[in-house]
Formats: C-alpha cells, sequence, structure tokens
C-alpha cells in the first residue's frame, strides 16, 4: 500500500482505545454453497481458488483502503497514526507525469485539469519554518506548483468565508426552532463539524450527539464543491476531467475526502481527489529542488482572497480552527437580539486582548483549550448566547459526557480534536526541537502567524463571493435548492459490536 510518507507516530497523547477489532484483513466474500474447492499457492505467491473440475481463480490480495476505515468502529487515534492509501504527494505528483506524456503524444486534451488549494493554517506553518510572510508563502507556492503543471492554485480562506455565512444561516435557524432551549429533542446545541477527527470519534463512538452536528460542510468540501462543479462547468469540463487537491494541516482531511458523501456516482469522482499535508508539500517541493527560499514570487490567482491593488490576503477573526465560533456568535447576536458586535471583537474577546462589556470570558477549569464565551444582554446583563470552544480529546471526552447527561448549557460549540486547534494538527511542520516546550512554542507562533496573517473582511461584505453565490445558485442564492446540497453534509453513526479487549496480537 502507498502510506504517506508523512505519517510520524510521535505524540500520541490523545490515542482512543479501538473500538473493535480491525476485521478487514479476513474477511471473506461467500459464492454460495460449498463446492468442494480448495485454495492453491502458484509459484509467484499468489493465491488461487481451485474448483472441483480444476478452474483456476486467482484471489484478490487482502488490503485496506480509506473507505474500510472509514466504515468500521475499530482503530481511533490521534491524527498523526491515520493509516492512510492513496492520499499522498506521490499521486499528485503522478497525475502530473501523465498530463505531460499525454501532451508531449499530442493527446494534451486527456489531461486532468489539476487544481490545488492551499488552507491559510498550512500557508501559516509553512511561513514560520521559511520565515517570510504569509503572502510571500501564497506567492511562492504558486509559483512552484505552476511550474511543476498544476493549472490553478487556489486558497482556502475563499470557501472558508461562505461555509461561515451558512453555518450562521444555520445555526439561526435552529435557534429559532427550538427557541433558545437546548437539550435531548431540541436542534441546539449546533456542534461545528468542520474537524474530521471530531466527526469520526463522534460517528464510531456517539451516534446520539449526531443530530446537533452542524450540516454544513467544513471549507474543504465547499471548495471540492466549487471546483468540481462551479468552476468545472466554467471551463467547460465534466467533473472528472478536473483533478483537485487540497493542501491541509491535518492527516484527518484525507478521511473526510474519502467520505461517499463527497463521491459523485455519475462521473465517478471526488470532490478533492487527493489531499496533501503540510509537511508532505514542503518535502515535495524540497525532493523537486524548489526550496521556497529560491522559489520566485508570482501572481495570485483569482479565488485567493487578495486585494489586487494592496497586495495582500485576507482571512477571517477567529482562531485556527477556522473562525466559526466569532462569526456565528456576530452574526446571530445582530440577526437574533440586535446587537452589533464584530467578529474581530469577539475574538479579541475571547483572547481576552481587548475586554467586552457584553461578552463575558471563562476559561473553564484556567485552560485554554476550553473556554465559554457568553453574550450578555445589554439591558438586562442576563445571558443572551452561550458558546464554547473545546479543543483536544480529553475535553471531547468532557464535552459528549455533558451533552449525553443534560448538563451541557452551550448553544454553540467549536470543536477540534487537536489542542491548540488547527495549528497544531498532525500534517503541519515541527521544530527542529521536539522537547515540549519548544513544541509549544512553535505552535503557538504558528497560531500567531495565522491570526495576524491578513485583514480581515465580513464575508458577506466580499464581492467576489456574492457573485459566486448567485452565478452559482441563480436568484435564490443560499436559499435555492442547489445551494442546499452544495454546502450540507450529513452524518452516519457506526455501531460497535466486538470486545475492545479482544484484539489478538
Amino acid at each position: 500500500m502507498a502510506f504517506s510518507g508523512g505519517l510520524r507516530l510521535t505524540d500520541l497523547n490523545d490515542y482512543i482505545t479501538p473500538g473493535q477489532e480491525c476485521i478487514k484483513p479476513v474477511e471473506v466474500k461467500k459464492t454460495g454453497a460449498a463446492n468442494g474447492s480448495h485454495i492453491k499457492v502458484g509459484e509467484t505467491g499468489d493465491y488461487y481458488e481451485v474448483a472441483k473440475d480444476g478452474e483456476e481463480t486467482k484471489l484478490e490480495a487482502a488490503s485496506i483502503t480509506l473507505n474500510d476505515c472509514l466504515a468500521c468502529s475499530g482503530c481511533v487515534t490521534s491524527a498523526e497514526a491515520v493509516l492512510i492509501t492513496m492520499q499522498s504527494h506521490h499521486e499528485l505528483l503522478a497525475v502530473l507525469e501523465e498530463n505531460r506524456r499525454l501532451r508531449s503524444q499530442g493527446e494534451g486534451a486527456q489531461a486532468k485539469h489539476v487544481v490545488v488549494t492551499v488552507a491559510p493554517q498550512s500557508r501559516a506553518s509553512l511561513a514560520l519554518k521559511h520565515g517570510m510572510s504569509p503572502l510571500s508563502v501564497a506567492k511562492r507556492v504558486t509559483a512552484a506548483l505552476k511550474a511543476m503543471g498544476v493549472d490553478h492554485v487556489f486558497d482556502s480562506a475563499f470557501t472558508r468565508d461562505l461555509t461561515l455565512v451558512e453555518s450562521a444561516r444555520e445555526f439561526v435557524e435552529r435557534f429559532k426552532a427550538s427557541e433558545g432551549l437546548v437539550g435531548d429533542g431540541r436542534s441546539l446545541p449546533v456542534l461545528a463539524s468542520w474537524c474530521p477527527g471530531w466527526v469520526c470519534y463522534a460517528e464510531k463512538t456517539h451516534a446520539e450527539v449526531l443530530p446537533w452536528m452542524s450540516t454544513t460542510r467544513s471549507s474543504q468540501q465547499t471548495m471540492g464543491a466549487v471546483v468540481k462543479d462551479y468552476l468545472a462547468k466554467k471551463l467547460g469540463k465534466t467533473p472528472d476531467q478536473v483533478y483537485h487537491v487540497t493542501v491541509m494541516m491535518c492527516y484527518d482531511k484525507k478521511l473526510e475526502a474519502s467520505r461517499d458523501d463527497f463521491y459523485n456516482d455519475v462521473f465517478k469522482t471526488r470532490d478533492v481527489d487527493c489531499v496533501v499535508t503540510t509537511g508532505e508539500l514542503d518535502r515535495m517541493l524540497s525532493e523537486a529542488g524548489m526550496l521556497l527560499e529560491n522559489v520566485a514570487e508570482s501572481g495570485l490567482d483569482s479565488l485567493f482572497k487578495a486585494d489586487a491593488s494592496q497586495d495582500r490576503l485576507y482571512s477571517s477573526a477567529g482562531t485556527s480552527a477556522g473562525g466559526g465560533l466569532e462569526y456565528v456568535m456576530s452574526y446571530a447576536a445582530r440577526t437574533l437580539f440586535g446587537i452589533d458586535i464584530s467578529p474581530e471583537l469577539v475574538a479579541a474577546a475571547a483572547r481576552e486582548e481587548a475586554p467586552h462589556p457584553l461578552i463575558d470570558v471563562k476559561a473553564v477549569r484556567n485552560l485554554s483549550d476550553h473556554r465559554e464565551i457568553t453574550l450578555l444582554d445589554p439591558t438586562t446583563r442576563q445571558p443572551c448566547l452561550r458558546f464554547a470552544t473545546v479543543y483536544g480529546f480529553r475535553h471531547l471526552q468532557n464535552l459528549v459526557r455533558k451533552l449525553k447527561s443534560g448538563r451541557s448549557v452551550y448553544h454553540y460549540v467549536e470543536v477540534a480534536a487537536c489542542p491548540n486547534a488547527c495549528s497544531n494538527g498532525g500534517g503541519q511542520l515541527q521544530p527542529d526541537d521536539l522537547s515540549p516546550a519548544a513544541k509549544k512554542q512553535w505552535v503557538a507562533e504558528t497560531e500567531r502567524i495565522y491570526v495576524t496573517s491578513g485583514a480581515y473582511e465580513l464575508p458577506e461584505n466580499s464581492p467576489a463571493l456574492r457573485e459566486l453565490i448567485y452565478d452559482w445558485f441563480g436568484p435564490e442564492g443560499l436559499d435555492s435548492q442547489l445551494a442546499k446540497q452544495a454546502l450540507h453534509t450529513q452524518f452516519h453513526g457506526i455501531a460497535t459490536k466486538a470486545n475492545p479487549l479482544g484484539v489478538s496480537w
């Protein structure tokens, strides 16, 4: 199997005991009634089924694919240890090589149109390692990838804004339906579902919390829909003629891209064909002799959130978890209660950098990974909205216990499986000094670069985003049926059957 070369079995401090044995290697597909056949080992080591009449059928070698892992409730580990097949930078290189071969033979019409989407969290990690600004990283990565044969390089911050808007709309709708009440049988709380590690954990071990998950797609999968549907049509191509790669901070994003929910049965293609981690991208460029320090900057493609006149990147207020909490609270405060408070003010208050009279912030047990952010009514000083951040599996398990016992009071929870959110993703670049203190400082600096990497802009104020919405979805915009299909997903609980102590070694 072509496992990712970037897998690291390090710092597995949030490992969760397996839910059942992995049964895939011993799975046998029955063909019907017994026919007296037997198994034969050929000279090359291949296995054959020999029927009573002597007919031999070659048996397939056992393999574990990404879909097998998603369909089983067996191993759940931290992002660094997930075993991935067919999801590495070697797959991208193979597609680019095949494109070159086709074009050299005059068959360029059959070549894939290659699109790479880069996450801002990955950009921040690269900026820290190479000692340059995120904008310079964006320009150099664009130049390097295009020199290798990539057609377009985009920024997932563009579709993150679309995701933020739709997430906020979903929250307001569910808040009204539940009349602000939280608990069983109600549509609140809303649990952010952009972290695939959290989604996988919930589906495999706590299916009862799935009705509370936000159904809005992550920015990665929203970009997948944009590229394979909207962009493909603009280019006059079918979805299978476009090869879409994302550069992400997390190995679990490979799991997310491989979900059947994001597979096009008509054209036999996925919204995201391949996910490359930050570390894999850096290694791929290095192996190609393209050190970022030596790559000349180039212009950015149009879907980058760049202001061409001022040559800068734009970002969204909030942590590297995506800014969902800050934007959803701002939007809900304005829509539900007529309170005008920007996402930037919510973010500054949540970081305890600039206290706000209407925002109460509490670090649960003095832990920065679990904070409660409460919006107060300006007249009564009573809570209007109760939000929380929950990062890391230890806090996730506490959250699930509260949800199952009915003790949770939150309206919205921003969830990330990794401590310190996505700046600390398992696919991010690591410092040379791997001591706990050095790594903690490295993650903090990556987060600082991410937070300060660009000017903030309200998504609804983006002309490019408005143009995309109405050009793609028609005059109904986000209220159209096409928008609901393109921007939302679903979740699937997986029942465990075996005793976790029954694993045979």
